[in-house]
């Protein structure tokens, strides 16, 4: 009870106030470093299990994507079979301060300063109204208890909600790539395609040559057919 009453006043005061210092740039080495690593991991991702469909224009939305370090992974990725791409990234909390207080906002808007037609969005994914032709959406929260961990109020907690309205933003033929934190939030990730009725294909473990995470990862694939 304690937790849920200091998770609502936070996010209230941090999401009223949208305090951040301003032109956040990352100077040390080592977070420059994996930073690179993680980006090269992100594209090599989606190389390995979204289809590459030569197209003029597509639209891609990265759903939490909070200071959206990764951003260029996916950049590199979608423009390397299309000739124009909108790409957006949505993050509730977006207004979350880090220990130096700089915000995710003020952080993202350093790692997508040099991509074009590049949005980052505080928001909820419940107003999107746009459709999509990709949807990205790396380590949902499925479960109460990170959920809460991460400081959200619990009013927020719908993650089938949530799963049904990204589906809707889907455009016929699309795709969407889902993936989640260790076996247990797996298995609730299942459970949640199962209750939306959305056919999903199981990917596995999530692997890369450029980076290891701590946990383990697992993906699942959306097509949404014509």
């Amino acid at each position: 009870m304690f937790q849920e009453l200091r998770n609502i006043i936070d996010f209230t005061i941090r999401n009223n106030t949208k305090y951040s210092r301003k032109n956040f740039k990352e100077l040390n080495p080592e977070l420059i470093k994996r930073n690179f690593q993680e980006n090269l991991y992100t594209e090599d991702v989606l190389a390995q299990h979204l289809t590459k469909t030569p197209r003029c224009y597509a639209k891609i939305l990265d759903v939490g994507c909070k200071n959206w370090f990764y951003a260029q992974g996916e950049y590199n990725f979608f423009k390397s079979f299309c000739n124009e791409i909108q790409l957006d990234g949505i993050e509730l909390d977006a207004h979350r301060l880090y220990t130096n207080f700089y915000s995710r906002y003020e952080v993202a808007k350093y790692y997508i300063g040099s991509l074009n037609n590049t949005n980052y969005i505080s928001g909820n994914l419940l107003d999107i109204k746009n459709s999509y032709d990709y949807i990205i959406w790396f380590l949902p929260f499925v479960l109460k208890e990170p959920h809460k961990y991460w400081g959200l109020p619990l009013k927020y907690f719908y993650p089938q909600k949530l799963l049904m309205h990204a589906y809707s933003l889907l455009n016929e033929g699309g795709q969407m790539l889902i993936i989640n934190q260790g076996e247990v939030e797996a298995n609730a990730q299942v459970e949640l395609f199962r209750e939306c009725r959305i056919n999903y294909i199981s990917l596995g473990e999530i692997t890369s040559k450029h980076f290891k995470y701590q946990n383990s990862r697992y993906g699942f694939l959306v097509n949404k057919k014509l």
